[in-house]
């Protein structure tokens, strides 16, 4: 790798520090902003090099010992090397900079910093089991006994023998927290208690990670809606956010691709009570909404990382939804989703961060635009 020493100017998006040398943006891992460093480079293209501080030369004030043996070697986190009140600020201030319209205040919203993961991905070369070096396949061993994200209970050392032998062979090892015990994500369903709500989530099926979070993440889609709201769903899942929100719902139809999690959305809102609630399977990727959903004036939207479709776009403009309430794990495409739909009447109302990924790069961000 090539050795540079730089002087780190501001933070950016991705959990990076800017900063510029020979006519390059240099793209900084582990450093803070004012600091003299020496980075080793990982990637150099024509624009933007890549690089990981190896040494820090002149150290920055806030600049605290990381408290974890793996901090920049493992892939995971972003901040471990300022306090939690500072990633809190730098997270909100680059939220801020992608709205620069909003004129209100950005509400932000967190829990516990540590062991708020109720899944993890373990990677497994028969050998070594734990997470990815950054920027590259190579497995660091000693992740699997110290990560602080996940809770202890996905830990190596505290998973099931039993659920031990059932990925043995996987390359990739999902595992979930369920209410009672650990399962194997690629073969069990989870069984997640949320206010009085009991909710089943298949294999493979979606569910959002972080467990401090989920009460007061759905507490403020319930505030958001009117009462006795008629709610289209989109990217409906399992149904966890309408049936566990059900008492402020009159009625709602929930639409996601994944069949089996369409089944268990249904077999929810019976346990539930939410006799009225009803879903369908369709590809969100693919087409316009379907035309018997234009009588729903209130969306509740969850998309992937990729976000929302021209189609569902265009969806909105035909329909004219009262209000659309957006939950997004990507704020770069909600960005680009809120410019469309700001072209086609819609207003912000309310901008809230919720920080689901402490220590990360990534955090949740939840709107609400009305017409």
């Amino acid at each position: 790798m090539e050795k540079l020493r730089i002087k780190l100017e501001k933070w950016v998006n991705g959990g990076f520090c800017l900063a510029h040398h020979e006519g390059h943006a240099v793209f900084v891992e582990g450093g803070i902003p004012g600091e003299l460093v020496d980075i080793s480079l990982y990637k150099t293209g024509n624009k933007e090099w890549f690089g990981t501080v190896s040494e820090v030369v002149e150290s920055a004030e806030s600049r605290i010992p990381s408290d974890c043996s793996v901090f920049t070697e493992c892939g995971g986190c972003s901040y471990r090397h300022i306090s939690y009140q500072d990633e809190i600020k730098i997270k909100t201030s680059l939220l801020k900079a992608m709205f620069p319209g909003w004129t209100g205040k950005i509400e932000v919203v967190t829990g516990p910093e540590n062991e708020y993961r109720n899944n993890v991905q373990w990677q497994s070369n028969g050998k070594d089991i734990g997470y990815f070096a950054k920027n590259s396949h190579r497995i660091v061993n000693e992740s699997q006994s110290v990560c602080k994200t996940v809770d202890k209970r996905l830990l190596w050392a505290e998973i099931p023998q039993g659920i031990k032998k059932s990925v043995a062979k996987q390359k990739s090892i999902q595992l979930r927290l369920s209410s009672k015990s650990v399962v194997n994500y690629e073969r069990d369903q989870t069984e997640i208690s949320v206010f009085n709500t009991k909710l089943k989530v298949p294999e493979r099926g979606f569910f959002q990670i972080n467990r401090f979070l989920l009460e007061p993440w759905l507490s403020k889609i319930k505030f958001l809606i009117p009462d006795s709201a008629n709610i289209l769903e989109l990217f409906c899942g399992s149904g966890s956010i309408g049936i566990s929100i059900r008492e402020k719902i009159a009625s709602l139809y929930g639409i996601e691709s994944h069949e089996k999690s369409i089944r268990y959305a249904k077999e929810n809102a019976k346990t539930n009570n939410a006799l009225q609630f009803e879903y369908e399977v369709s590809d969100l990727y693919q087409k316009h909404l379907p035309k018997h959903t234009s009588k729903f004036p209130i969306w509740i939207v969850n998309p992937p990382r990729a976000g929302l479709t021209e189609g569902i776009i265009e969806s909105a403009s035909m329909f004219s939804p009262k209000q659309i309430v957006y939950s997004s794990c990507n704020p770069s495409t909600l960005k680009r989703d809120i410019t469309r739909l700001e072209k086609i009447g819609y207003r912000l109302q309310y901008i809230g961060l919720f920080d689901f990924f402490p220590r990360t790069q990534h955090y949740e961000v939840l709107v609400s635009l009305k017409k």
